[in-house]
């Protein structure tokens, strides 16, 4: 007998005890989805020039504009005028009149625009011209956190359980992330963002995993878009929270913080994936945990049952349990080709996803409102996408919806840079596709994989 018979005869597929290993979940997507994108305002690049003498305080952004014009040379940024945001004229070598003045770079520092971001790491830091290349970096390391993340939790969850990896991560994005609010090292930060954002990930993906295990197939599209969804939510409370929050430090916090309430609970609320125990042959902890699944949903399971279930499959003599790994991803051609297959798409997504989301906070207009329009966008168009996925299944649905993304980058490349409108509601519809793309992987890429490799 297996787990899913258990499932569909006597425990029901989505009782009390699975609906609350679902909501736990759910619950943490949004400080997950948060976490992931928050680079976006975090390392926000406000509107900057040189300061004009060494004692200036960077607070006061400008100058009258006489100052400016004989201090600051002027440059073309996509066929608009305005100053340079990393030049000056060097005064001690021309005229009153500005005649012969040399261009150099800034050697007082920068005065910053502070009339949407108060301070970011790039204000704190002074991450511009030729110092810019640490907030790549930074971002880059980040997503280097986020696929290391991935491939250690997947592992550790194999070896150890998919509870213990999830309240791991769920520590350790809480513990990473109140120490970057409070750091006074951009080095630092950036380490400590890596591991927030390989803890958010890990966090994410081993929980759809447990839930999906936990729950019967009928139930597990719709559980698995709700929780992939709870992700779209993070960047709607993102936006707000950035709004309220214009200092870097603070919207650090406050997002770090999102976690402390699973930190405080999840110990004695979440449960263990049933089908990991009995693949790992711990069988008398998955007949704990069914019972106390049986007591939750208020059914009784015969102890024939119990023992039919936990029952030791038939080896040889001296035959030990089989034990799996990443490499075995690779074996046998079908499994072989939906792995290459998934890890492609994956890639492609994830790229554009991240392109396109953080740089909706840089298009025409308010940065928060585009923030939030998106991530409301992403969701209604994600809902659309489960009722299509019930319809016509779930390759229909990706392979619609990267169209639609791709047509729509493609739309944006070929559009005058002086259409920042157009551009901007292209953009929106791309990182909405791309993010229903997001979702839908997230369902369907565990159904996928057999348990042993999942």
């Amino acid at each position: 007998m297996e787990y899913e018979d258990v499932l569909r005869q006597y425990l029901g597929e989505f009782g009390r005890y699975q609906k609350l290993a679902a909501v736990l979940i759910i619950l943490v997507g949004p400080s997950v989805g948060a976490t992931m994108l928050a680079q976006a305002f975090l390392a926000a690049t406000p509107g900057h020039h040189c300061r004009l003498y060494q004692n200036n305080s960077s607070g006061m952004y400008g100058h009258p504009s006489g100052r400016l014009n004989v201090s600051i040379p002027m440059e073309n940024v996509d066929g608009t005028s305005r100053f340079s945001s990393c030049l000056m004229y060097n005064r001690s070598g021309g005229t009153a009149t500005g005649d012969n003045l040399t261009v150099i770079s800034c050697i007082y520092g920068w005065e910053y625009d502070q009339s949407i971001y108060h301070s970011t790491v790039v204000t704190e830091y002074d991450l511009v011209c030729g110092r810019h290349w640490l907030k790549e970096l930074g971002q880059s390391i980040f997503m280097v956190g986020v696929s290391a993340g991935g491939l250690i939790s997947g592992t550790a969850s194999d070896r150890f359980g998919r509870r213990p990896t999830v309240l791991a991560c769920i520590l350790l994005q809480l513990s990473s992330g109140l120490a970057a609010a409070f750091t006074k090292d951009v080095i630092a930060f950036i380490v400590l963002r890596l591991l927030a954002g390989g803890a958010a990930n890990g966090l994410i993906y081993v929980g759809i995993t447990l839930v999906i295990e936990v729950i019967g197939s009928s139930k597990r599209n719709a559980v698995g878009m709700t929780i992939s969804l709870s992700w779209s939510v993070g960047s709607v409370v993102l936006g707000g929270l950035a709004y309220f929050l214009r200092d870097w430090w603070s919207l650090q916090l406050a997002l770090a913080l999102l976690s402390a309430p699973a930190v405080l609970s999840y110990w004695w609320l979440l449960p263990e994936s049933p089908r990991w125990l009995l693949s790992n042959n711990r069988t008398e902890e998955a007949r704990i945990n069914i019972q106390e699944a049986a007591k939750v949903n208020k059914v009784t399971i015969p102890d024939d049952v119990y023992d039919k279930l936990t029952k030791p499959k038939d080896k040889e003599p001296g035959e030990k349990s089989k034990k799996y790994s990443l490499i075995d991803l690779f074996r046998g051609p079908r499994l072989r080709m939906s792995t290459i297959t998934m890890s492609s798409v994956w890639f492609a997504t994830v790229a554009v996803y991240y392109a396109l989301a953080i740089g909706s906070a840089d298009l025409a207009g308010d940065p928060y409102l585009n923030f939030v329009l998106g991530g409301l966008l992403e969701i209604g168009l994600s809902l659309l996408g489960l009722v299509a996925m019930e319809k016509w299944g779930r390759r229909p649905v990706i392979g619609g919806y990267l169209f639609l993304s791709g047509a729509a980058c493609l739309a944006v490349a070929a559009t005058p840079t002086e259409l920042q409108e157009v551009i901007r509601y292209l953009s929106l519809l791309g990182r909405c596709a791309i993010g229903v793309v997001f979702t839908t992987l997230a369902v369907y890429t565990p159904e996928v994989f057999p348990t042993v490799v999942r």
